[in-house]
């Protein structure tokens, strides 16, 4: 990298942290004073960063702190927008909280100088992990719930003209039977992507099949990536395993996808229910 380069990610860096700063100094964002945490837990790790839980003044109920691995120009302009997205969908009962924000020192449990965003707390974890914990006690009912509250999560972010572009099972959690949608790290707004083309990101079997072999990032930004992953998320609710387990989630796979290779309905799964998902996997070619 060039010496301009460093000194340009340097500056946009910076142009990021002022923003958290001033927010914080004006309120517009709380402030957790990062001292008060304890009893910590890590409670999942990803490509940019780890989840913690974690209580505030030894209270009794936990927070989740998400931090991340380097704050890097890059980084900082993920973690702004990140919160401005939280933000804009914080009022929906099935998005996870977002309550504010803390700073790590050196010498602690996180191991670096970092900003963390205070989160809710699931209980339940995953959606992934709380199918395999809870599936054989779910009624239909109890599917049907949760199939319509991760769409309704889903739709608020599209009527806020917001993509999420990384749905599957570990970014949605679930907190006392209710789903919570998170991780807005990938999600960008349509407007933002309008005029620009849009880079492949995800899990193999819930991402939309055109965009699976759109090895020239041609395909713009469109909510119907998101229809297909419901779709996918969908089934995974009915059949309580992730789609295409066993499989490698290599290009065999996507080929399969692109050419129309979808999972088998489960058997005794109510027609209204199937038609419902098999029609997100088809909305994609209409």
């Amino acid at each position: 990298m060039s010496k301009n380069n460093e000194m340009r990610n340097l500056e946009n860096a910076d142009e990021g942290i002022n923003w958290i700063e001033e927010a914080i100094n004006k309120k517009y964002i709380k402030y957790y004073e990062f001292e008060h945490f304890n009893d910590f837990q890590e409670i999942g790790s990803g490509a940019y960063g780890k989840v913690f839980r974690a209580s505030y003044n030894k209270a009794e109920n936990y927070f989740a702190l998400k931090s991340f691995f380097n704050l890097n120009s890059a980084a900082v302009k993920g973690v702004v927008r990140e919160i401005k997205l939280q933000r804009d969908v914080d009022f929906h009962s099935n998005i996870i909280s977002f309550y504010g924000i803390t700073k790590s020192g050196l010498d602690n449990k996180i191991d670096r100088i970092n900003y963390l965003l205070v989160m809710e707390f699931a209980d339940g974890g995953t959606l992934r992990n709380y199918l395999k914990k809870n599936f054989n006690r779910l009624t239909w009912d109890n599917k049907y719930n949760l199939a319509y509250q991760l769409a309704c999560a889903v739709s608020c972010l599209h009527d806020e003209k917001i993509v999420h572009r990384d749905l599957h099972s570990c970014n949605v959690l679930v907190h006392q039977d209710v789903i919570k949608l998170a991780d807005f790290g990938l999600s960008k707004r349509i407007e933002e992507a309008s005029d620009s083309k849009s880079k492949l990101f995800g899990m193999v079997p819930y991402i939309d099949p055109k965009s699976l072999m759109d090895s020239n990032n041609s395909i713009k930004l469109k909510e119907k990536r998101d229809v297909y992953s419901i779709g996918v998320l969908l089934w995974e609710i009915s059949s309580g395993i992730p789609p295409f387990n066993g499989y490698a989630n290599d290009f065999s796979l996507m080929y399969k996808i692109s050419q129309g290779r979808r999972e088998t309905i489960i058997p005794d799964t109510p027609d209204d229910y199937a038609d419902l998902y098999t029609e997100c996997w088809d909305e994609y070619f209409i």
